[in-house]
């Protein structure tokens, strides 16, 4: 027969055939030990309720029940003969140094935990505890280790329950303390007879005690003497009857006074209704009983300060000479008093329910209907005036003020007929009264002027006739002409000195050289004007600006150019359609170191082509005017050492501006 030729393994394939063979010589030696065919030790490892493994010294199973395989999740046979870091590597040094301890010290190792080792994590959250015993064999040496192994994963959740209890436990304790040692009120508990074992902090502040002070009956020591004995027999009966207790009574605080309290105490129950404590309160309430008290001796007397006041306005209603009246948002007429019958003859019957619009007069509809709608959005009415038609066919003029109030309007009219005609009568008085003022000036002017000039013009004649005949002379005699034309001058400047002095006689005063305030000065005469203003339907805005320089002057001659320029710009804005009548007036420091006043309004404006005329004396546009207005203002003014020039306004109107130096200091 050939022979079969042998080839070298290599080294790793024959070292490795080395440890399967070991393996499998280890792995037959213990499947064939007696200790694996004794019935009795393989009964208990199938019956037991817990894990049992016998491990050699080497760290091999030699023995493994079922039990101890749910923690890696591998076979019983697939332990057998291997060594643990062969099945569970991750716990192999762990292992091999537990055995290696025992073998050692040959001392049992108790109570090591492991968790489920299995590859899928299913039981990762699973405990078990493991002990370790040596075996010895007949000659006391160690021959392996028996490891026994019980499943607590229930214990450690149970554990883990119980702690997690006791921890919300203590958590819900710390909280109920801190609520109630910074709660307002003083608390309290309480066992099921009602004898108190804690007080919060609010108590011991207020009361200034300690805990043992409060020992057992300490607390009948803060009630009042008048009240303590009710409490008592209240308090007990609640208690053994396990009804809600609820008082009033006062309480001693640490300063001696006694300050009132609202006591509850509710029973705590546990599961078979049983009262296992009461949890008391106290809560202060001596700012409410003294407020209690101030509302009851207030309501005492309201009823009939209500009556006394109903009856007061009744009366005032009643009574009233002024129209009274209280409207929808419409003007729709609710309530009106009886005045509007003494005032115009109409019964209250025929006023209410209805508007205004029938007793208005026609050329007062659509501002009252405006009036009405500004106040329904929420403005007042601080002056309005319209004309009301009374019985007989008259109309009197009234003048209102009015305010909403919710979806209420409240006005009161007042019969101003008689004022309005005295006005009237006032006013035609004045303009006949300036008018013969300014004749009786113009006409005393002219006399003095013509007196004072008289002499200088006769001079000045009688030189010029002398200079014609030296003239005249064959040859002309020019020295005696030329020293008559010197005449001629001097004569001239005397009248010219004339006229000056007259004019300063006209505007010498007193008040020549007294301080007067623009803003003052102003405010007066536009106050003086108020009528015309009114009348006309001007709306006066005022613009003052604050700390203006005095200037000094005539005040009655300074307040004379105001209130004619007021006055023409009135005038100049009756006849106005279509806009606003505004007069606007500003006053301001100027560029001069004086102060600026402008007169602004929406009349007709300058024409262009009297732009420089208005000024002129006895130029006039109209047509009962003397043209002297302006002329004597413009000398007023200049007179003062200021100036008065006037110019057309954007968009409309005219504007005049004054100027007048700064007094000096």
């Amino acid at each position: 027969m050939p022979t079969r030729r042998k080839t070298k393994r290599p080294a790793s394939r024959r070292h490795g055939a080395s440890r399967t063979a070991t393996k499998r010589a280890g792995k037959h030696a213990l499947l064939h030990s007696p200790l694996l065919h004794a019935p009795e030790l393989q009964l208990i490892y199938d019956t037991a309720p817990v894990g049992l493994a016998f491990l050699t010294p080497d760290c091999r199973y030699s023995q493994i029940n079922q039990r101890l395989t749910e923690i890696c999740g591998i076979s019983v046979a697939d332990h057998i003969g291997c060594s643990v870091r062969e099945t569970v590597p991750q716990v192999a040094e762990a292992v091999e140094g537990i055995v290696a301890k025992i073998m050692r010290t040959g001392e049992p190792v108790m109570g090591i935990e492991v968790r489920g080792q299995k590859a899928d994590k299913s039981n990762a959250d699973h405990v078990w505890t493991t002990n370790w015993h040596p075996l010895r064999g007949a000659d006391g040496s160690i021959v392996g280790v028996n490891v026994v192994a019980e499943d607590i994963t229930e214990r450690k959740r149970a554990e883990a329950a119980i702690n997690a209890s006791q921890q919300a436990l203590r958590e819900s304790e710390t909280r109920f303390r801190e609520l109630a040692d910074n709660m307002n009120q003083c608390a309290w508990t309480a066992d099921p007879s009602g004898a108190r074992y804690w007080y919060n902090k609010r108590w011991y502040d207020y009361s200034g005690t300690t805990f043992e002070e409060m020992q057992g009956l300490g607390w009948h020591k803060l009630h009042h003497p008048d009240h303590l004995q009710r409490v008592i027999h209240h308090q007990r009966h609640c208690f053994q009857t396990g009804t809600p207790w609820e008082d009033t009574f006062p309480l001693r605080g640490r300063d001696g006074t006694y300050r009132w309290f609202l006591s509850r105490a509710q029973p705590i129950r546990d599961e078979a209704g049983e009262v296992i404590r009461w949890f008391g309160t106290n809560t202060d309430i001596t700012e409410q009983l003294e407020a209690e008290k101030a509302l009851r001796e207030l309501n005492d007397t309201l009823e009939h300060r209500v009556a006394d006041e109903t009856r007061a306005r009744l009366q005032i209603w009643n009574v009233s000479q002024d129209l009274l009246v209280i409207s929808d948002l419409k003007g729709v007429y609710l309530s009106v008093n009886p005045a509007w019958t003494a005032t115009l003859g109409w019964p209250m019957a025929d006023l209410v329910g209805k508007t205004s619009s029938w007793l208005l007069h026609p050329d007062d509809w659509e501002r009252t209907k405006a009036e009405v709608a500004r106040l329904a959005s929420g403005q007042k009415t601080i002056f309005f005036e319209s004309r009301f038609r009374d019985t007989e066919g008259n109309y009197h003029w009234l003048s209102w003020k009015a305010a909403p109030d919710g979806d209420r309007l409240y006005a009161m009219g007042r019969d101003v007929t008689e004022l309005k005609t005295a006005e009237a009568k006032l006013r035609e008085t004045q303009q006949e009264l300036a008018q013969v003022a300014r004749r009786t000036t113009m006409v005393a002017m002219s006399a003095a002027i013509a007196h004072e000039i008289k002499q200088p013009l006769g001079a000045i004649v009688a030189h010029a006739n002398a200079g014609l005949r030296w003239l005249n002379r064959t040859p002309p005699d020019l020295d005696e002409v030329r020293e008559t034309f010197k005449y001629i001058a001097a004569d001239g400047h005397r009248a010219s000195e004339a006229i000056q002095s007259v004019r300063a006689l006209f505007s010498r005063s007193d008040q020549a050289n007294a301080a007067v305030d623009a803003n003052e000065l102003i405010r007066e005469t536009v106050a003086l004007a108020y009528g015309d203003l009114s009348t006309a339907g001007v709306e006066t805005q005022l613009e003052l600006a604050p700390r203006l320089p005095s200037v000094h002057g005539h005040r009655g001659q300074l307040q004379q150019v105001i209130l004619n320029l007021v006055t023409n710009a009135t005038d100049a804005m009756r006849a106005t359609t279509g806009r606003a009548r505004v007069l606007r007036v500003v006053s301001k420091p100027s560029d001069i170191d004086g102060v600026a006043i402008s007169l602004e309004d929406t009349g007709i404006g300058i024409d262009p082509r009297n732009a420089e005329r208005i000024f002129d004396a006895f130029f006039t546009t109209k047509s009962s005017g003397m043209g002297m207005g302006l002329a004597i203002c413009r000398s007023i003014i200049e007179a003062h050492g200021g100036s008065l020039s006037a110019s057309r306004g954007v968009p409309n109107g005219s504007v005049f501006r004054v100027v007048l130096p700064a007094a000096s200091l």
